[in-house]
C-alpha cells in the first residue's frame, strides 16, 4: 500500500538556500523516507538530494512540481535524524545552503551530480569539418564529458552545438551513483531440494558449511562452476546478489611500540580527568582537556571510550591530520578490535563507502579520522574527542565553511553526551570558553612516568653566517649542527620542521631580477628539484625548470629560500652517513606512503625525518632526543592576527616530539626573532602565560574571541566587476551594521593574496561582540543578491584571511 506523503522536500547540493519541493510517484511511496538519497531533476540535469521533510500537501500548484525518478538507497535511509538536525544548525549558523551540508555529511561518492557527454552519432556525416577531426576520433572511442571537450581538447562550445545541431554529436545526461564503488557477486542458499545433481548438491553442501551465503569467486574456487550456479539459481535454490566490497585496512595502520601495547599505569592526573569525564556520561558536558605534550591525553580518550562501549554506546575521535591516523588507529584496534572504522579522503572512494554504511549499518563502535568524521552516522552515539582541538585543520576553507571542533560541541549537546576536546595548545577560542565557564577545565601538566619536558635553546639566526651558496639563509646553525651529530653518536633520532616543501620558495635570475610567478596566481612558483619542475601550490600549474631566463636569457638562476627537499640535500652532505627521509605532501602521495615512513623511523631503520607540520603533532617516537625547527619566523610575517598563535601552537607541538622515552629531550629553535613573546613562551612551555598575553592583544584590538569575526570573499575573472560588487556591497553593508553596536568593518580591499587560479579576489571582514545580529545583518544583505560574474562567499568564524 503506497504511504500517505505525495511530496518530498528536497535539498540539494548546490548553491541555493532554500529546499525544493518534488512529487513522489506511486510506485516510490513506500520507499521514500526522511533521509533518503533520491535522483531528481534540477533544471536540464540530475542531481542527487535529500529528502529533509515529507508533505501531505503543497500551496503550490502541483502540476509544476518534478517528480522524484529514483530512490538510491538500497537499505536504510543514508541520513540519520541526527544528522539532518546537525546540518540543518550548521547551515544556519555558516549561512551555508542546508544541501551542501548535507553533502560533506557523506561520502563524496554518495553526492553525485549529473554530467553531461557527447556521444558519436553519425561519423561518416559530411558536416564534419577538419577542425572537428580530433574530437570525433575521441569519441569513436567512448563517449565524453562535456567538461573534457571544453577543458582538456579545448573544443569551443560553438563547434560541439554546431555538430549537435547537424546530428553528428547527441548530447545525454549521464548520472551514475557511487562511483567508484568495487562489487563482489555472493550466492546466498535459499531453499534445500532433493533431486539435485551431485555437483549441485556438491556445491549446496559446501554453502551450507559455510553458513548459508558465499562469494561467487570462493564457490568457484571450491568447485562449483558458473554453470552449476547457474542452473542452481534457475531452480530457486539459491540467489545471486551484488554487494560492495568488504576492505581491509590494515595498511592505513601504523605499527606499535612495545610500551603501547602494554597495560597502562595512569597517573594521578590522568584519573582525575578520566573520572571527571566519566562522572557526565549521558549527559551534555564539553571539558577542554589542556595537557602538556607527553602527559599521556591518548590513553584518556581510549579509557573513556572504552566506558561508553562498555555502556552498548559508541565513539568519535576527530584527529587534525590524515597523517595521525596510523597511529591512533591502530591503538584503537588494539583495544576496540576489528569493531573500528577509518574515515578519511586517502581511503579510495569503495575504501570509504564500505567503511561508512559500516558505520551505519551499526558494525563498529569507535569511528576516527578529520573533519568530515565528525558526521559518522552513529545512532548509539556516546562521546566525542577532538584531538589537537586548536588545530586549523578542523576548519573547512571551501563551502560549507564549517568548524569540525565546533560542530562537534554542537552534535554533542543535540545527543546530550559529553565532549573532550583536547590540545597542549588549546585554541583561544576553548580556553577563553573555560575561562568564561562555558567548559570544564582539566590540566595534565605532567609527563608520564615523570619524564621530564625537553629543554629548549633558542638559536639567534642574526649571529649565524649563512653558506655562500644559500645567499645569507642559514639551513644548520653550527649549534644545531653538533647537536644533531651528538645525537647520532650516542645511537638516538632526531627530527627537522621545516615548514615548506619542495626545493626552494622561488627561483630569480642573477642578472635581471626575474622572478618565476604563477600565471594565474599571485605568488611565486616553487622550485622541485626532484620533479625538475616549477610548481604552483596554489592551483598546481606546473613548468620545467628553464635553463635560461625568458627574459633576458641569462643562465644564472638562483633557488632563493630553502623547503624539504634542499634541507634533505643538506642534510646529506653535513651527515652522509645517516639515514634520513622526508616526510611531507610529497613523500606521502602513494597509497601507503606515510604508514611505511613513519614505521622505518619508529623502527630506527631512519635515523632522521625531515618534514613538514604534518610531523609536529601527535606521533610518539621514544628514541627521538632531538627536534630542530629550523625556521621559527615562517608563519610571524602573515599579515594575519592570529600568527603569534600560530607559531606558539606549532614550535609546542613539534617540541612535544622530543624526550617521550626514557632519554631526556631537547629542542634548538632557529629564529630571527628570539625575544618575541610567542616563542619566548614556547621556550618555557608556558601556556597559560601565552595565553594571558594574547588574550590582551585581541582585547585591545577586538580580535575572535573576544569578538565574532565573518568575511565575505569576493571572486572573479574581471577585476572591475568584482571591485565593484565588493564595493556595493560594503555600501549595504555599512548600512546594515549600523543598528549593531560595536560593528567594526575593513575593506573591501583586495585580499593579501589578490590572485589565485586566474580569479580576482576582493574581502570584508566584520567585527562585532554581538554575534547573532552579525550574522543576521550579513544574511538579510548577502542572501537576496547575486552579482554577475562574481561568486561571493562567506565565512563566518574565519580561520584564515589570506
Amino acid at each position: 500500500m503506497p504511504g500517505l506523503s505525495e511530496f518530498a522536500q528536497i535539498a540539494l547540493p548546490v548553491a541555493i538556500q532554500e529546499t525544493l519541493t518534488y512529487r513522489i510517484p506511486d510506485a516510490l511511496r513506500d520507499s521514500v523516507r526522511l533521509g533518503s538519497r533520491v535522483e531528481v531533476p534540477l533544471a536540464s540535469k540530475l542531481t542527487t538530494g535529500f529528502v529533509v521533510g515529507l508533505l501531505d500537501e503543497v500551496t503550490v500548484e502541483q502540476s509544476k512540481l518534478k517528480n522524484i525518478r529514483a530512490v538510491l538507497d538500497d537499505e536504510e535511509p543514508a541520513l540519520i535524524p541526527e544528522i539532518i538536525e546537525l546540518c540543518r544548525w550548521a547551515a544556519e549558523y555558516y549561512i551555508a545552503p542546508l544541501g551542501e551540508m548535507l553533502r560533506v555529511s557523506l561520502p563524496a561518492n554518495m553526492a553525485s551530480r549529473g554530467k553531461r557527454q557527447a556521444v558519436l552519432v553519425d561519423p561518416d556525416s559530411d558536416q564534419i569539418l577538419d577542425s572537428d577531426r580530433t574530437l570525433i576520433e575521441e569519441l569513436q572511442r567512448r563517449p565524453l564529458p562535456l567538461s573534457a571537450i571544453f577543458d582538456d581538447l579545448n573544443i569551443s562550445r560553438s563547434a560541439v552545438a554546431r555538430l549537435r545541431d547537424a546530428g553528428v554529436i547527441a548530447l545525454h545526461e549521464r548520472f551514475r551513483d557511487a562511483e567508484g564503488v568495487r562489487y563482489d557477486r555472493f550466492v546466498v542458499l535459499e531453499t534445500m531440494p532433493g533431486g539435485l545433481t551431485p555437483r549441485q548438491q556438491a556445491a549446496v553442501d559446501v554453502l551450507q558449511s559455510r553458513g548459508g551465503e558465499l562469494s561467487v569467486r570462493a564457490m568457484e574456487h571450491a568447485g562449483a562452476s558458473a554453470a552449476v550456479l547457474s542452473a542452481l539459481a534457475k531452480k530457486g535454490v539459491i540467489r545471486i546478489e551484488r554487494r560492495a566490497r568488504r576492505h581491509t585496512l590494515d595498511a592505513f595502520l601504523a605499527g606499535l611500540d612495545d610500551a603501547a601495547a602494554g597495560e597502562i599505569r595512569y597517573s594521578a592526573e590522568q584519573r582525575a580527568a578520566i573520572e571527571a569525564v566519566r562522572a557526565t556520561l549521558g549527559t551534555f558536558a564539553p571539558f577542554l582537556l589542556e595537557g602538556v605534550t607527553g602527559s599521556g591525553k591518548t590513553e584518556v580518550y581510549i579509557e573513556l571510550m572504552r566506558d561508553v562501549v562498555k555502556r552498548g554506546e559508541q565513539a568519535i575521535l576527530l584527529v587534525p591530520e590524515i597523517s595521525l591516523t596510523p597511529v591512533f588507529a591502530a591503538r584503537l584496534k588494539q583495544r576496540f578490535g576489528d569493531r573500528i572504522a577509518i574515515l578519511h579522503s586517502n581511503l579510495s572512494a569503495s575504501e570509504r563507502f564500505d567503511q561508512w554504511w559500516r558505520a551505519r549499518r551499526g558494525e563498529v563502535d569507535v569511528a576516527i579520522g578529520p573533519r568530515s568524521a565528525l558526521f559518522t552516522p552513529f545512532q548509539r552515539l556516546g562521546l566525542l574527542v577532538v584531538d589537537e582541538e586548536g588545530d586549523g585543520a578542523y576548519k573547512q576553507e571551501e563551502s560549507p565553511r564549517y568548524n569540525a571542533r565546533d560542530l562537534a560541541v554542537v552534535r554533542a549537546q543535540l545527543r546530550k553526551i559529553p565532549i573532550v576536546l583536547g590540545s597542549a595548545t588549546p585554541s583561544l577560542e576553548s580556553r577563553e570558553n573555560a575561562a568564561r565557564g562555558k567548559y570544564t577545565l582539566l590540566r595534565m601538566t605532567k609527563r608520564v612516568e615523570a619524564r621530564p619536558l625537553p629543554d629548549v635553546e633558542i638559536v639567534d639566526l642574526r649571529q649565524e653566517r649563512g653558506e655562500k651558496d644559500d645567499k645569507g639563509f642559514v639551513i644548520f646553525s653550527q649549534t644545531l649542527k653538533s647537536a644533531l651529530r651528538a645525537t647520532f653518536d650516542a645511537g638516538e633520532q632526531a627530527i627537522l620542521l621545516i615548514n615548506r616543501r619542495g626545493y626552494a620558495p622561488y627561483l630569480l635570475c642573477r642578472e635581471c631580477g626575474h622572478e618565476f610567478r604563477c600565471r594565474d596566481c599571485s605568488v611565486t612558483l616553487t622550485v622541485h628539484r626532484r620533479a625538475g619542475q616549477l610548481i604552483c601550490h596554489y592551483c598546481g600549474l606546473r613548468k620545467p625548470i628553464p635553463s635560461k631566463c625568458p627574459l633576458c636569457g641569462g643562465e644564472v638562476l638562483q633557488p632563493i629560500g630553502f623547503g624539504t627537499e634542499k634541507v634533505e640535500e643538506r642534510f646529506f652532505r653535513e651527515f652522509p652517513d645517516v639515514s634520513v627521509e622526508v616526510l611531507d605532501r610529497d613523500s606521502t602521495r602513494k597509497k601507503g606512503a606515510l604508514v611505511a615512513i613513519l614505521d622505518r623511523f619508529r623502527r630506527g631503520e631512519t635515523r632522521a625525518l625531515i618534514g613538514t607540520q604534518m610531523l609536529s603533532k601527535g606521533h610518539h617516537f621514544p628514541n627521538v632526543t632531538l627536534t630542530g625547527v629550523l625556521n621559527a619566523d615562517s608563519i610571524l610575517g602573515y599579515p594575519d592576527f592570529r600568527s603569534a598563535e600560530k607559531t606558539f601552537y606549532l614550535l609546542t607541538q613539534v617540541a612535544g616530539r622530543a624526550g617521550r622515552g626514557e632519554l631526556r629531550g631537547k629542542v634548538m629553535i632557529q629564529t630571527a626573532f628570539p625575544t618575541h613573546y610567542a616563542i619566548q613562551h614556547a621556550l618555557q612551555h608556558d601556556y597559560e602565560a601565552f595565553y594571558e598575553e594574547e588574550i590582551g592583544f585581541r582585547k585591545t584590538f577586538h580580535y575572535p574571541p573576544v569578538t565574532s569575526m565573518i568575511a565575505i570573499l569576493f571572486r572573479g575573472e574581471q577585476l572591475d566587476a568584482v571591485e565593484r560588487a565588493a564595493t556595493e556591497c560594503g555600501r549595504m553593508l555599512e548600512e546594515a551594521v549600523q543598528p549593531v553596536a560595536g560593528t567594526r568593518i575593513q575593506g573591501p580591499a583586495p585580499a593579501p593574496l589578490a590572485r589565485i587560479k586566474g580569479v580576482w579576489r576582493f574581502q570584508i571582514l566584520l567585527r562585532s561582540a554581538q554575534r547573532t545580529a552579525l550574522r543576521r545583518a550579513v544574511e538579510a544583505v548577502m542572501l537576496p543578491r547575486k552579482w554577475k560574474g562574481v561568486d561571493i562567499a562567506v565565512d563566518v568564524d574565519p580561520l584564515n584571511i589570506l
